[in-house]
């Protein structure tokens, strides 16, 4: 095994419990004292918005499961989430839940193949990357939407900025075309160290092919395993140089 000296930095820019639950699962593969920085460029905001009277709810994020959970139960509900982790927070929430296939718009996909009957709610931050809303009802599946959180942007930590002016390489798993935005926004000018980026998606990596300034590896599946199967791609492409 490689001296942590030598190791990429792992720098991860997610809210911070996210943040927080990825570097335990990327040290649980890659090893328990692999560097790491938190610093979220997002933070939630929980919102009090009234929620309707629905039985089958939407969820593309934990954030908005956990932002319902406090004001209400979802026993006796349905609900289609993004993935199998939003699906396991949705069912600690009392859901019958249905996990995706990992990205919103696949999931609104799989929910227009479906008979659904009644009206859909779905529950979601302000900034989405994908309107699963607009594409169900242009499929004609009543869906409304119930904005239960925000996220408002933080400047990186003085930490991750000493990073980013390093010459030690970096490794930075981004996880949707708007946490990619905000990231190169955030990004100080150069020089740079060498950037090793997983991209959730083609969306997110799209914003960083024009770019040009890292090297680059999407995700196969656009979940948390599918994120550290392309950070394992990325790390051996470092070692070998």
């Amino acid at each position: 095994m490689d001296s942590q000296s030598e190791r990429p930095i792992l720098l991860v820019t997610r809210p911070a419990v996210a943040a927080e639950g990825f570097v335990r699962a990327f040290r649980d593969r890659f090893g328990a004292d692999w560097p790491a920085v938190i610093s979220p460029l997002t933070e939630i905001e929980l919102l009090d918005t009234p929620i309707p009277e629905f039985q089958t709810a939407i969820f593309t994020s934990q954030h908005a499961v956990a932002a319902f959970h406090r004001m209400a139960q979802g026993r006796g509900r349905q609900a289609y989430c993004v993935g199998l982790r939003t699906a396991r927070a949705a069912r600690e929430a009392g859901f019958d839940a249905i996990a995706g296939p990992g990205d919103a718009e696949a999931l609104s996909e799989l929910i227009a193949r479906q008979q659904l009957g009644g009206k859909l709610l779905f529950l979601r931050g302000e900034q989405i990357a994908y309107d699963l809303e607009e594409r169900l009802n242009s499929a004609g599946i009543e869906t409304e939407s119930t904005i239960l959180y925000r996220q408002l942007p933080r400047p990186l930590s003085a930490e991750a900025k000493a990073v980013l002016r390093a010459s030690r390489p970096v490794l930075a798993p981004i996880f949707s075309p708007n946490a990619a935005d905000r990231f190169l926004d955030a990004l100080p000018q150069a020089p740079h160290p060498p950037l090793f980026v997983a991209a959730m998606s083609e969306a997110v990596a799209s914003r960083f092919k024009s770019a040009s300034l890292c090297h680059l590896e999407v995700a196969r599946h656009p979940d948390a395993q599918g994120m550290l199967d392309a950070l394992a791609v990325l790390l051996q492409r470092q070692k070998a140089g």
